[in-house]
């Protein structure tokens, strides 16, 4: 809400291709999804007077800055740099917009496969990273023996001791995503089907995780444009409306020498969403849930459903095995775009994107009939972000 009581709605989206490589410089992809929100919006250009970008750890990211002056920006009145998540960067623009601080704020994130994420460009020089790229105070890069990965196996084994999860509630997720990007065709993953036989094959790097529970890493850069919802009343498409965002920290929040503390954290944040807009999990029509890993996705699954330690038979219960898909509560679809390990890793963008489209009916053969509500749902603990869009 804004300081007089007007809602906010995101009214552009724009997206870089996305692919294993892409043949442009990362700022390029931030570029060309930046401009491409702001034509998508209807906003003259120079209306668009605020940026956020994902601009930290974990780079290469691209400064405001940098945008602003190649696309010729000459009004901002209000910037900010966000760390991961991506959804992190776009609850910045809707608070910059419901405080007064601009008026129409575009949000971007753009990522770069490099030899820090990917193992296969090690082989090219030019997607070399500095030492200590992703984490100044760790230089642990995240496809080494230590790093990232091994808070994910840890939580996961943990979850497994604790609750019975298997590696077939794993791959229910994973399959299910890497269906739905078969109906993409932006996706990385748009004409490769993987099956749960597929997946149970795969060698586990750390049991129970193999390479297919992990996001993939792409070239792509994703941006949104926000106002207020009144002020979208005079532009071309349907407006997605905020009707609640959120983030959370709670508990343990070192995840790079033990096992992810992260269920707390997405308890909070979905508290607060379900508490700020007075709607429910059983209101929402999709539900776009984070798949950095596919174990984070099974913990925000949890939470969001409060199912916690029910995982492995809800997803059961959920599951099509015909489709290879699955329906929450018997009607309510994930991560309709693929997610980040069918679509491709720009951290949680493809979420948001996919939500709007949803809320505008212009998801194609995705498309769920009379989408109104869709729950988005990104990172991890201390690193999250999520949001209630409703159509408008």
């Amino acid at each position: 809400m804004t300081g007089r009581g007007e809602k906010v709605a995101i009214v552009g989206i724009g997206s870089s291709t996305l692919s294993r490589d892409g043949g442009r410089s990362v700022g390029g992809l931030a570029l060309d999804a930046v401009r491409n929100a702001i034509i998508d919006s209807g906003v003259p250009r120079d209306k668009i007077d605020g940026v956020s970008g994902i601009y930290s750890t974990d780079l290469p990211t691209v400064w405001p800055g940098y945008v602003v002056e190649s696309l010729g920006l000459k009004n901002i009145v209000w910037s900010n740099c966000s760390s991961p998540p991506s959804a992190n960067t776009v609850t910045e623009g809707i608070l910059a917009v419901a405080a007064g601080a601009c008026d129409y704020a575009v949000c971007y994130h753009a990522k770069f496969r490099w030899d820090m994420v990917s193992g296969a460009a090690r082989k090219d020089p030019l997607r070399r990273a500095p030492r200590g790229a992703f984490d100044p105070a760790m230089t642990m890069p995240l496809v080494e023996p230590v790093g990232v990965p091994n808070g994910m196996f840890a939580a996961m084994q943990r979850h497994a001791h604790e609750y019975g999860t298997t590696r077939e509630d794993l791959g229910k997720i994973v399959v299910n995503n890497r269906n739905w990007a078969l109906e993409n065709a932006d996706a990385v993953f748009h004409d490769a089907p993987l099956s749960m036989e597929d997946y149970l094959a795969a060698p586990q790097i750390a049991p129970p995780l193999s390479a297919l529970d992990m996001d993939m890493p792409i070239d792509g850069a994703m941006a949104v444009v926000i106002t207020t919802a009144e002020r979208a009343a005079d532009l071309p498409n349907r407006p997605a409306v905020v009707e609640a965002s959120s983030n959370a920290i709670t508990g343990g929040t070192d995840f790079f020498f033990r096992a992810f503390d992260s269920y707390a954290s997405y308890r909070v944040l979905i508290e607060r969403l379900w508490n700020k807009s007075g709607l429910t999990i059983e209101d929402m029509d999709v539900v776009n849930i984070y798949d950095g890993f596919s174990s984070l996705a099974l913990e925000w699954i949890e939470a969001a459903f409060d199912v916690r330690g029910e995982a492995s038979g809800f997803l059961e219960d959920s599951w099509n095995a015909e489709t290879g898909k699955l329906s929450f509560l018997g009607r309510i679809p994930m991560s309709t775009h693929g997610g980040n390990i069918g679509e491709g890793r720009v951290q949680g963008f493809g979420h948001v994107l996919e939500a709007v489209r949803q809320l505008r009916g212009t998801a194609g053969t995705r498309q769920v009939e009379s989408a109104k509500n869709v729950l988005v749902v990104n990172g991890n603990n201390p690193v999250n972000a999520g949001m209630i869009l409703s159509a408008g």
